[in-house]
């Protein structure tokens, strides 16, 4: 019987000193969105709480006229809806790169730059040398994100100023055109008091 193990497929024991690696519990991504799912997963765990913080739409477009509570108005709105203003300014800001077609294709070369970019520093044979001076991966980073920086205001830059402008408007508008939200009318009042 002894023989006959040695003749058919190697032991559980062989098998077993071939495994190498960690076993977390953790189930591997079998795909790419969940590779994607598990890479935001961190990111939603950080700043998700921010997304519970929104107001109901029907709540935010609701106006009326300012009865001399201008002041009182501005200060709950602004508090109250300043996670709703962000989402107003980052759909704005998409709808604005995806109308004007030389910043599409600005962001969409950037990305394309860190991609590559991300790809090669993670290279440690990967030499960088600036006038006889050796980049470390920190400064690599540093580098590219000035460029980065300075490309984007000459080329994005008028164009976010612009929609953050026209937001910073309509922003004072809805807060001063808003009723105080109701919950939070007591502590406006003991706070001007």
């Amino acid at each position: 019987m002894a023989e006959a193990e040695g003749i058919g497929a190697p032991s559980l024991d062989a098998n077993i000193k071939d495994v190498k690696g960690t076993m977390d519990g953790e189930r591997p991504p079998m795909s790419q969105i969940e590779e994607l799912k598990q890479a935001i997963e961190p990111i939603k765990l950080k700043y998700g709480h921010y997304l519970t913080q929104l107001r109901p739409w029907r709540e935010f477009l609701r106006v009326s006229k300012p009865e001399g509570d201008i002041q009182q108005r501005l200060q709950a709105n602004l508090t109250h809806f300043q996670i709703n203003y962000a989402v107003v300014f980052l759909l704005q800001m998409v709808i604005a790169i995806t109308m004007n077609p030389s910043a599409l294709v600005v962001i969409c070369v950037l990305g394309l730059v860190w991609l590559a970019f991300l790809k090669k520093n993670d290279d440690p044979t990967w030499e960088v040398s600036v006038g006889g001076m050796q980049l470390g991966k920190t400064q690599r980073w540093m580098v590219l994100t000035a460029c980065t920086a300075i490309v984007l205001l000459c080329t994005v830059g008028q164009l976010f100023f612009s929609t953050a402008f026209f937001c910073a408007i309509l922003v004072m508008l809805h807060g001063i055109l808003h009723p105080v939200p109701e919950h939070n009318f007591g502590d406006v009042i003991n706070d001007v008091i």
